[in-house]
């Protein structure tokens, strides 16, 4: 069930920018998403999956930041998928957006969490 939520949540962040799921390839080019790791919670129906998207942008990009975040809140937040053998469904919600320091000067860090609710079905 968790490697299918993975994988169906990092497909539709795809559609809008480059994402990966604990590390990142060498060379990857700005902008970039990471999902470091996820917070899975038991709930009486289905499970609680707490997922924070780390925005990566340095000073050279086409695109700020907060763009980035805005596309994902607004393509994120409500959106509910089954996946194709029908097995899990899920539900997400934007939970929050904190900017992010770090000591490196060219770039820019964002963390942007979404909250998913999850359905097995059997």
């Amino acid at each position: 069930m968790t490697e299918s939520y993975i994988e169906l949540f990092i497909k539709k962040v795809n559609e809008y920018y480059t994402c990966y799921y604990e590390e990142v390839p060498k060379n990857a080019k700005f902008p970039y998403l990471v999902i470091p790791t996820i917070n899975l919670t038991c709930l009486e129906s289905g499970y609680l999956c707490l997922t924070d998207i780390y925005v990566y942008n340095n000073e050279l990009s086409d695109i700020s930041i907060e763009k980035i975040c805005d596309d994902l809140r607004t393509n994120l937040d409500g959106y509910s998928t089954l996946d194709e053998n029908k097995k899990i469904g899920f539900h997400v919600n934007f939970e929050n957006q904190t900017i992010m320091n770090t000591n490196e000067q060219d770039l820019i860090l964002r963390k942007i969490g979404f909250a998913s609710r999850i359905f097995e079905i059997v």
